[in-house]
């Protein structure tokens, strides 16, 4: 086994088995593979591969080390890999890309079902992956942020593959999501600029952090703006600010709530406090006593989860009452828009060995 700078390259007797029966690696022209540091490791500790270089624990235990030298997320990344393959999932690594005809892909991997295989089959899904302490916001360079988090899940859809996200926590366990762009809609009208107006006009008492109340609800326009109260109409303030803003034409000057909360309206939905979802709005298609609300939608600006660790928790928690969480984005050509982020059926829940 010989190490190129870019990769090892393995000739033993087992390296075409390795390839057909399980496609770990690549071919190389004139024979032998070439494997990454962590399908080496893979190899050695679930396909019963002998290394010259590895021939026991201890070596190996050198040879991780060196490794880690080279590339410090080594062991992130080898539990990755281990929960996707455990399972039987095949997958070509970004590495080998090149050398099986994949271009214009920015994926850390790409993956087959146990049935396929990359030389006759199309691939189900391309995989990136996180810590969980990672921040949502990504890194300084701009990699991985939102925006571009949101553009990379498009290109997959578009490819008829599953953008999957793996996130992998400081005792090296993983869980896996999917991402995708959420269009949210409803059914109701939105409000036009006269009844904001109107709105507008009607006499308020100022009820500090809890709103306004407005005095008259007769002909209310929009059963979304407001929570009817003793006959009147009480209004958070992210509603009356997005009201006053229509009314005085001033919606470029609106914090981000607001703004979210006006673009929601636009889309015919009918917005309620997230309180008890541990988010701030669930989203509803039409009336509230017509159905469930089959949105959650955070407020980036103030109760959004911070890391990866927090994201997955809040997509569970959304998961488990049936809900759908959305991340808003703020596209300053197209508007908001929505990244969902959710937990894959049962069967597709790559995660890796338990260990004690």
């Amino acid at each position: 086994m010989e190490w190129t700078g870019k990769w090892w390259v393995f000739d033993g007797p087992a390296y075409s088995r390795l390839w057909e029966k399980s496609a770990i690696g690549a071919l190389i022209d004139g024979g032998g593979l070439a494997l990454s540091d962590i399908e080496v490791l893979f190899s050695r500790n679930h396909r019963g591969v002998s290394f010259p270089l590895i021939p026991d624990d201890n070596a190996m235990l050198e040879w991780v080390n060196e490794r880690l030298l080279n590339d410090p997320t080594l062991i992130q990344e080898y539990a990755i890999l281990e929960a996707l393959r455990v399972p039987g999932n095949k997958v070509v690594l970004h590495q080998n890309f090149s050398k099986l005809g994949i271009e214009n892909c920015n994926s850390w991997g790409i993956r087959w079902a146990s049935d396929k295989h990359p030389s006759r089959d199309n691939p189900d899904s391309e995989v990136i992956w996180f810590n969980s302490s990672e921040l949502l916001s990504g890194k300084s360079d701009q990699s991985h942020s939102l925006e571009s988090l949101l553009q990379w899940s498009n290109e997959v859809y578009s490819k008829d593959r599953i953008s999957e996200v793996l996130v992998v926590d400081e005792e090296k366990s993983v869980v896996t999501y999917r991402i995708s762009e959420s269009n949210p809609t409803g059914v109701l009208r939105p409000p036009d600029f006269n009844e904001f107006q109107r709105i507008s006009k009607l006499k308020s008492i100022d009820l500090g952090e809890d709103g306004v109340f407005i005095i008259q609800d007769e002909d209310w326009p929009f059963d979304a703006i407001g929570l009817p109260v003793h006959g009147g109409r009480q209004l958070e303030n992210i509603e009356y600010e997005v009201v006053q803003s229509v009314t005085n034409q001033a919606t470029e000057n609106m914090s981000v709530s607001s703004s979210i909360v006006l673009d929601l309206w636009k889309r015919g939905l009918n917005t309620r406090s997230g309180f008890k979802y541990g988010t701030k709005w669930r989203c509803y298609p039409s009336g509230v006593g017509e159905g469930h609300a089959p949105w959650l939608v955070v407020d980036p600006s103030s109760d959004n989860p911070k890391n990866w660790a927090e994201a997955c928790l809040s997509s569970r928690l959304a998961s488990g009452v049936n809900k759908h969480w959305l991340y808003p984005i703020n596209d300053r050509a197209n508007g908001w828009r929505y990244l969902q982020i959710s937990r894959p059926p049962s069967d597709s829940r790559w995660s890796n060995p338990i260990r004690h």
